[in-house]
């Protein structure tokens, strides 16, 4: 009756391309599938179900068979002689850049095709079901299950109110085979497979006597409007530095739940109030997945050669699963020499009124200290501080205002008390509600290499 084309075939994708920016809650598509229409060739519809991909034409040998395909929307059946179709996909309006094929695609007669574009647009793959133009007997209805929402988990589709299970255990791009059901109207629901937990209600769903159905699991069941939870890197640079050195920093971002997760950047300059900050696209990232971000002030933030950017880095993301690791480096003829720094989820930074010790501060001819501070909220908050030698007598005590999201490096932090092995110093702040990351940065003199020093 049917058959799975599977996995199916591969899409390349341009990072350049424009996503979509609005919500897209879990849902459901009702298609009908109309075998009585198929006149002996081969037939072929398209849904649009990458959540974050932008509308599309879909080109077959060259021309634009389906235009401007938006989430959630299919095309009609196209009806085509049996044969070899070289078939692409492109943002709507536009040739390239091609995000599914060009691929050849075998279609055969007395045949209809239901190509459902699947997963975010980073991973975009096509899912083709097929029909072979069979129909129900009297009386009943053909009704099959695609789920092509990719946070979900699996689901049973069932009665609602506690009914029975008519599709079980339906994960992320499977479908099943179409099932009868007498014609009416049915009040279902999409549970999590295995439980009585309700992931999408299905009321009024009708079918014909001599329908054919197939319904689709589309959107996500995150708010992808809820990017409530914050993450820090508190360096990134891409910026010249002493000597000869040039600093690049290059971050992983590594989605650590179960669940697909959105996320943006946000870029903090140095020295500068960083209540309205520049901030990246949605970027969204499947479970278990990492992505690298490579020069991230330069690919993602356009910054050119020649202006010197130094800051932090923020993350919003819906999920309170991300990690975050960043390298700073230094490019050299010998190679590179770079300073690695964790990102820190913001209940992880130093709240008000907790003392953090930063330890190896060193100064001399061969090695010179710095200190960075990053303030974690949006207000304005002041940061205190004591240096110590490697004997314990404290130098001196200061402080610093950093305005929202402010930061700051202090360079040579031990310079007028040169030589210096084995300095420290003690941070901390008494800003009410106010929370902060800081570290020092011991650096090579002839290299430039950091050593990256975390407060204990």
């Amino acid at each position: 009756m049917f058959k799975r084309v599977g996995i199916i075939f591969a899409g390349v994708v341009f990072l350049s391309l424009t996503t979509v920016s609005a919500a897209t809650p879990l849902n459901a598509v009702i298609l009908a599938d109309e075998p009585e229409g198929n006149m002996g060739g081969a037939r072929v519809k398209v849904l649009h179900a990458s959540p974050d991909a932008p509308a599309v034409d879909v080109w077959v040998n060259g021309s634009v068979v389906f235009s401007n395909l938006a989430f959630e929307e299919s095309s009609e059946f196209a009806e085509v002689p049996a044969g070899t179709y070289t078939v692409a996909v492109s943002p709507a309006g536009m040739s390239e850049p091609i995000v599914i094929g060009p691929v050849d695609l075998e279609l055969a007669a007395e045949t209809d095709y239901l190509v459902v574009a699947t997963d975010m647009l980073s991973m975009i793959t096509p899912v083709i079901l097929t029909a072979d133009g069979s129909t129900p007997a009297e009386g009943n209805a053909w009704v099959r299950f695609l789920h092509a929402s990719p946070d979900a988990p699996a689901v049973d589709i069932a009665v609602a109110d506690g009914g029975p299970v008519l599709f079980p255990n339906v994960s992320f791009q499977s479908f099943t085979e179409y099932s009868p059901v007498p014609a009416g109207t049915y009040d279902l629901e999409a549970r999590i497979a295995g439980t009585m937990d309700v992931a999408l209600s299905l009321p009024g769903i009708a079918v014909a006597d001599g329908g054919v159905y197939t319904a689709v699991a589309t959107g996500l069941v995150a708010d992808i409007g809820a990017l409530d939870n914050f993450y820090f890197v508190p360096a990134a640079a891409r910026a010249g530095g002493v000597g000869d050195s040039f600093y690049i920093t290059d971050v992983d971002v590594n989605n650590a739940g179960d669940m697909m997760a959105t996320y943006q950047v946000l870029w903090l300059p140095r020295d500068t109030d960083n209540s309205a900050p520049v901030m990246s696209d949605e970027v969204t990232i499947g479970p278990g997945e990492t992505t690298r971000w490579s020069d991230v002030l330069g690919t993602v933030f356009g910054v050119q050669d020649g202006t010197d950017a130094l800051g932090a880095l923020a993350f919003i993301s819906d999920s309170e699963d991300l990690l975050f690791f960043s390298r700073t480096f230094n490019q050299s003829d010998a190679g590179t020499f770079g300073q690695a720094i964790p990102g820190i989820a913001a209940d992880d930074l130093i709240p008000a009124d907790e003392m953090k010790r930063i330890l190896f501060f060193t100064e001399n001819s061969s090695y010179r200290s710095n200190i960075g501070i990053l303030n974690g909220t949006g207000s304005p908050m002041t940061i205190k501080w004591r240096r110590y030698t490697a004997d314990g007598m404290m130098v001196d005590e200061s402080m610093a205002d950093l305005p929202a999201w402010g930061n700051v490096q202090l360079n040579r932090v031990f310079g007028a008390e040169a030589p210096v092995a084995g300095g420290y110093i003690d941070v901390w702040t008494e800003t009410e509600g106010a929370s902060f990351a800081a570290y020092g940065s011991v650096l090579d003199n002839e290299t430039s290499d950091p050593t990256t020093v975390l407060p204990q």
